[in-house]
């Protein structure tokens, strides 16, 4: 086990990582410190890093080395992106960095950016299709992602605090500043030939500007979960937050609820842009990425330029056991066990698994794989304690609405609590991500009373009852255990839900 920082000293902040390496290529982040230090504030004026801007950043990278030598972490990543790419007093900055502070840092390309973006994304988002878009303070990313690998990539040579600072963003805007800004973006775009070929119809939004945006989405609609990573908007709400933010001078935009008040004088421009895109491009969706150019240098030191992981979910899941220490085999055995009992009764199911995109088995392995999660709080009640572990412990791979669902089938999983009204399900809040009366609620009652059945089969969690062969009947389910060895108790827990199973698919539970 050994502990990573990564630096990224961007145009308008400097941000520090620290993530702790475990066995097995998994790791948790165990802090982030951020600060706004405007470093491409006053490059204009003769290209160059301004020196009160410099001295602020040494101090900053002189604090986050001092928290790496705290927390004993050797290895330190540091990167510069766009303001120090393209200044002209670069290697006066990096000796002043590397002399005063002890620290080495590369200077990325921006394809180099674009590249550790994909890899940010790649890693945590499951998609295989999609254009990424990272906006910064001195540039903007673009990366077309083909089939889960990068087609094309871009960098554009400008960003918030550029277009802030050549438009005169920073307060009110008239309507002739408002068409000059829009008619850049659109040339600027349009020179990025190889857009008009894309054929997806989501746009992946990296880097703080575009979570703003998201923030504020989520607070106008008071959204329920505080989860910025696979939230969602359409095209039509991108549009409403620019007008929104572009008809109020600074001292109103800086009132807007989930708006920095840090970031609200340059976020005009920035949200300008990537209304712009989708507009331009029929671009129908924004999907939020948490995850950028810092976890896409994480995912590359653990994976050294190899192919990202295939399987953004398992990758996710495998790393919260191994955080958790959570009894990784049985867990594997439950899963197998529920997953044999829903393909037999599959047939008594209404639900569409085309919604979940033809994969229901991400939201039951999610379920079963962390359903004792909350034993790292407390045993008794463990499942509660589950529940809001799932939700709050960045499980990669799930939109929210399957987030949700998996928390609930893993809190349902004890005590034949099938109503759910314990975990709110029944919370008006959650009507906008799950539906609490169809298909959602018949998922999370018949999913876990699944799971509570395979639990009881393995309840010694050695594997006793090796497999189950099941017969779906008129009247009856029977299930058949396979195992070397007297198994009396397994089967007398699983039977102890039979009342619960028989209201719910309508049949006799018969385990023999």
């Amino acid at each position: 086990m050994r502990n990573i920082a990564i630096v990224d000293i961007g145009s308008n902040s400097i941000k520090l990582v620290l993530a702790e390496i475990k066995k097995n290529n998994s790791f948790k982040i165990i802090d982030e410190l951020k600060e706004t230090v405007r470093l491409g504030e006053g490059i204009e004026e003769d290209n160059k890093l301004q020196e009160g801007r410099i001295k602020v950043a040494i101090q900053t990278l002189k604090m986050f080395k001092n928290l790496c030598n705290a927390t004993e972490t050797k290895e330190i990543i540091a990167v510069a992106t766009a303001a120090v790419r393209r200044a002209d007093n670069q290697e006066e900055f990096l000796n002043r960095i590397k002399e005063e502070v002890e620290l080495d840092v590369q200077v990325l390309s921006g394809e180099e950016e674009g590249y550790y973006d994909y890899w940010g994304v790649v890693n945590s988002i499951d998609r295989d299709n999609g254009l990424i878009m990272d906006i910064g303070g001195g540039s903007i990313e673009l990366i077309w992602m083909k089939e889960r690998k990068i087609k094309e990539c871009v960098s554009l040579s400008f960003g918030s605090l550029d277009l802030t600072r050549h438009f005169n963003l920073y307060d009110s805007i008239t309507s002739k500043q408002e068409e000059q800004l829009i008619k850049f973006l659109t040339t600027a775009f349009n020179e990025v030939t190889w857009l008009k070929d894309i054929d997806c119809n989501s746009l992946i939004g990296v880097g703080g500007t575009i979570r703003n945006i998201a923030k504020i989405d989520q607070r106008n609609n008071d959204y329920p979960l505080d989860l910025l990573h696979y939230y969602q908007l359409k095209k039509s709400t991108v549009n409403a937050i620019y007008e929104l933010v572009k008809n109020k001078d600074l001292k109103k935009r800086k009132k807007i609820s989930g708006l920095s008040k840090k970031r609200a004088d340059i976020f005009i421009g920035a949200t300008a842009a990537v209304a712009t895109l989708m507009n331009l491009y029929n671009l129908d969706k924004l999907l939020i990425s948490g995850k950028g150019i810092r976890e896409g240098l994480i995912y590359n030191y653990l994976y050294q330029d190899k192919e990202p992981n295939s399987n953004v979910l398992d990758f996710s899941i495998n790393n919260i056991v191994n955080n958790l220490n959570l009894n990784k085999k049985h867990a594997q055995h439950v899963h197998k066990l529920a997953k044999v009992l829903y393909q037999e009764l599959k047939p008594l199911f209404k639900l569409n698994e085309e919604e979940f995109e033809g994969d229901i088995d991400k939201i039951l392995k999610t379920a079963t794989m962390l359903h004792d999660a909350g034993n790292s709080i407390n045993y008794y009640d463990h499942h509660e304690h589950s529940f809001y572990m799932i939700l709050n412990s960045g499980i990669n791979g799930l939109s929210h609405r399957e987030l949700l669902i998996s928390a609930y089938i893993a809190a349902s999983h004890r005590h034949t609590k099938y109503d759910l009204r314990k975990y709110n399900l029944n919370r008006s809040q959650f009507t906008d991500i799950i539906d609490r009366k169809g298909d959602d609620k018949e998922i999370i009652r018949k999913f876990g009373i699944l799971v509570e059945i395979a639990e009881s089969l393995d309840r010694n969690m050695n594997g006793l009852v090796e497999d189950i062969q099941c017969q779906l009947e008129d009247n009856r389910f029977i299930i058949k255990t396979i195992s070397k060895e007297d198994v009396e108790l397994e089967i007398n827990d699983a039977l102890s839900v039979s009342k619960g199973f028989e209201k719910l698919y309508n049949k006799e539970l018969i385990i023999l």
